[in-house]
């Protein structure tokens, strides 16, 4: 049902949100200045992979108005630091999960059995504490889907007996969906999801959704725009971490002789969680054009999606070698023992650089990248749904008997 506030046949707008590690917080700043250029426009439709699902989970469960929850997400970014991310293990803790045999069944591992490189309780904790939990559930998404500001929030993961990418998906009117390589998932989202989709291999232990162990979304999700899209996104804005070299850059070489470990991870990792982005979005554009030269009778329920992607305007992972490295057992290994600092582009230092100096700086290039791309953002924006004035709670206690609202982080 079309509320009051919102403007007729707009639509579902949606905000997906790359992985990256730390450089998400890149995301946030973008986030602060649509929020204040922009603080009546509504993205009903939040989706997120890896360390995106963390900042949609944020806007998703939040019960304020867009530009509170945009600062309530910049100051979370703010207040980070590694060993609110990581527990520090020893390098023998390291060797020793690294060179643990395999058990049977009948013989399951300790629950505080290390089983990544580095322990993520501190991570649970710090995402109950600022999504405001203490059971794990979500209550402010329930409370934005009642009143109507929000239609779907999905974060994907990665199901690491059967390889498939599996989207869980929190909405209303929402369809399950199956594919051989992809599934989409109605369920009630939780932190342990989030955890899931941000769970990067082998550094972060594996998550337990019912039956099955996740990871990090990115691994197998090829198309990073589609759960947007099977969700009845008309229009995607979509933010990446990932620069977009020129070709004299592109050219230019990073290391100097052999390439040390730390280089050939990084694109890796850039291959795994990133590159796809430019790919699928590459691929919409081009299905766009091909939809919109047919008439709608021989469209076989196929629709143009309109698409606006916003990156960074410098590589934040050449950014990240102007900063020091984590000196920390596991993160030093990764690190200096895998020659991050050898490179002029130590991308999966970047990921796990959560150094308050270099987060602002991510904060502060995000949302100047925005203002830049104020008129592009404005005329994308000019039809999206609007926000109800203040947080809306009156207007959804009158339509919601009876809903009650969480209480609003500031």
């Amino acid at each position: 049902m079309r509320r009051w506030w919102q403007q007729e046949n707009a639509g579902d707008w949606a905000l997906v949100l790359s992985g990256g590690g730390a450089r998400a917080a890149y995301q946030a700043g973008v986030i602060r200045y649509v929020a204040e250029a922009f603080p009546d426009r509504a993205f009903t439709i939040l989706a997120g992979v890896s360390a995106g699902a963390i900042n949609a989970a944020q806007l998703a469960n939040h019960t304020g108005t867009f530009p509170e929850a945009a600062e309530r997400l910049v100051q979370t970014w703010r207040a980070v630091r590694l060993e609110d991310v990581v527990a520090p293990v020893s390098r023998w803790q390291v060797l020793r999960t690294l060179l643990r045999r395999a058990r049977d069944d009948d013989q399951p591992l300790p629950e505080n059995t290390l089983r990544g490189l580095v322990d993520n309780a501190p991570l649970r904790a710090f995402l109950k504490r600022h999504l405001q939990t203490t059971d794990g559930r979500l209550h402010g998404v329930a409370f934005n889907l009642k009143r109507g500001t929000l239609r779907a929030f999905a974060v994907t993961t990665t199901n690491y007996s059967t390889g498939q990418s599996v989207t869980w998906v929190e909405g209303r009117n929402i369809e399950n969906w199956e594919r051989p390589d992809r599934r989409g998932v109605q369920t009630e989202l939780t932190v342990e999801h989030i955890l899931a989709s941000a769970a990067l291999p082998f550094v972060f232990p594996a998550i337990r959704l019912g039956d099955a162990w996740y990871g990090d979304g990115g691994i197998s999700l090829l198309t990073p725009l589609a759960p947007a899209i099977h969700l009845g996104a008309d229009a995607i804005l979509a933010i990446s971490t990932r620069y977009k070299r020129t070709q004299e850059e592109g050219n230019a070489p990073d290391v100097v002789g052999y390439p040390p470990a730390a280089q050939i991870l990084g694109m890796l990792l850039n291959a795994i969680f990133l590159d796809t982005f430019d790919q699928d979005a590459a691929m919409l554009e081009r299905i766009n054009r091909l939809v919109r030269q047919l008439p709608p009778h021989q469209r076989q329920g196929l629709r143009p999606v309109r698409l606006l992607i916003l990156r960074p305007s410098v590589d934040l992972g050449k950014l990240a070698a102007e900063y020091p490295p984590p000196t920390q057992g596991a993160l030093r290994f990764l690190t200096w023992g895998l020659g991050a600092t050898e490179t002029k582009t130590p991308d999966s230092l970047s990921m796990m650089l959560f150094e308050p100096d270099y987060i602002a700086r991510l904060l502060e290039i995000g949302y100047e990248d925005a203002r830049r791309q104020h008129d592009h953002l404005a005329e994308f924006l000019e039809r999206a749904p609007r926000r109800p004035p203040g947080n809306g709670h009156a207007e959804a206690s009158l339509v919601f008997s009876g809903a009650q609202a969480p209480r609003v982080a500031q």
